[in-house]
């Protein structure tokens, strides 16, 4: 299968989200406090997945090399 079908989901999928927000805001569902808020929780969120998977990766890495300096 190839990847075009998928890409064109994926698009449309967001197009989508994007024109209900806008639609939202036009109804003055959402403020742009709100949305800032949101944005800035989603990015910080990311930020500390990345941090936690670098600690993650720095422990597995520390326990092979001491595993390799213990074998004769």
């Amino acid at each position: 299968m190839s990847d075009v079908p998928q890409n064109a989901r994926q698009g449309r999928l967001i197009e989508g989200s994007l024109y209900l927000f806008e639609g939202a805001a036009a109804f003055g569902l959402i403020s742009g406090a709100a949305f800032v808020s949101a944005i800035g929780q989603f990015l910080l969120g990311g930020i500390l997945a990345l941090l936690a998977l670098a600690v993650f990766l720095r422990f597995k890495r520390r326990g092979k090399r001491r595993r390799k300096a213990s074998q004769p």
